[in-house]
């Protein structure tokens, strides 16, 4: 379970650097409408794919509008996957399973379960596990061919820790839920009925006015002890519960809450080499061209031919 808060955020980063994502689940109808249009359809594969008051809709006529619709994003796609494969041949670049799962993990951050971000991708990106792994793989090389020849000294990262130290110190991490209310006495009556032995998560689908975490039983995901999206004091109660305790009413945007703390996860010690790796491709990234700059240089570079659209061509 994710909170609105880093939903938003993570919406934000896929738009600006996980976007070959939506593209890339976009590759398997191009590959399917090249072989319908050229009429090579498996055999004894329906021609239609739906009706309507008797009406069908063709194969065909599915996939041509598709193609008018979403062709030349995957026809880039495409082209772009083939050339940063190139590339990355010829530099010698290859991208470790490790790798790919500490990139997808570090995506989960926020997550109450690998399941709920996988079923999260598939609800908004339509990308099955093996399609964010395939795409997470491209991006990272992607990223590898930009930033190759690029070094950052230890002394940079350095420089970057100390500045930016508040960013990287360890912060408890607590799992919460809620039932929000319009009104401090609105909040009161359901503090009576939870002692009274009610269950949190019924009482909080029947009356909580929050929609998204109602349709949960009260469960918001996991919040930092210093969430900025959070109010102070509400955080600041919840760091103080043991696990199942229950408080409340507690003033926040747009009524009052009743909170439980599910789980208290500490975390632990940073992994130091894996926090300056992360930081010197960070900075490696900041003094690379831009990713898209890179697959279009890219195109150019392996003579890249688009012969049903010459808007495509750089």
């Amino acid at each position: 379970m994710v909170t609105r808060q880093e939903r938003a955020l993570r919406n934000a980063v896929i738009v600006l650097a996980v976007a070959t994502l939506m593209l890339g689940g976009l590759l398997f109808w191009s590959l399917r409408a090249m072989a319908i249009l050229k009429g090579e359809a498996a055999e004894g594969e329906a021609s239609d794919v739906a009706a309507a008051g008797g009406q069908p809709v063709t194969d065909q006529e599915w996939m041509e509008e598709l193609q008018k619709k979403h062709g030349d994003e995957v026809l880039l796609s495409m082209l772009n996957h083939i050339v940063v494969g190139k590339e990355a041949a010829a530099l010698g670049i290859t991208v470790t399973e490790e790798e790919i799962e500490r990139e997808l993990k570090r995506g989960m951050s926020g997550y109450s379960s690998e399941e709920q971000y996988y079923n999260q991708m598939q609800s908004e990106l339509g990308m099955s596990r093996q399609e964010l792994r395939e795409e997470t793989a491209y991006r990272l090389t992607l990223q590898a061919i930009a930033t190759a020849g690029i070094t950052v000294s230890e002394s940079e990262i350095d420089d970057y820790l100390e500045q930016n130290a508040e960013r990287f110190t360890p912060r408890k991490q607590m799992q919460l839920s809620l039932i929000q209310t319009a009104t401090y006495d609105e909040a009161g009556t359901v503090m009576d009925r939870l002692e009274k032995g009610e269950e949190f998560a019924e009482l909080a689908r029947e009356v909580s006015i929050d929609e998204e975490s109602r349709q949960h039983g009260g469960k918001i995901g996991t919040v930092e002890e210093k969430d900025p999206f959070w109010p102070e004091e509400l955080l600041k109660t919840a760091a103080g519960l043991e696990a199942g305790d229950i408080a409340g009413p507690l003033q926040m945007d747009g009524g009052y809450a009743v909170i439980r703390l599910e789980k208290l996860i500490d975390p632990g010690k940073v992994d130091q080499e894996e926090l300056r790796g992360m930081i010197r491709q960070q900075l490696r990234l900041e003094q690379a061209a831009p990713l898209q700059q890179v697959e279009r240089d890219l195109r150019a570079k392996y003579d890249t031919a688009i012969y049903i659209d010459n808007s495509l061509q750089d």
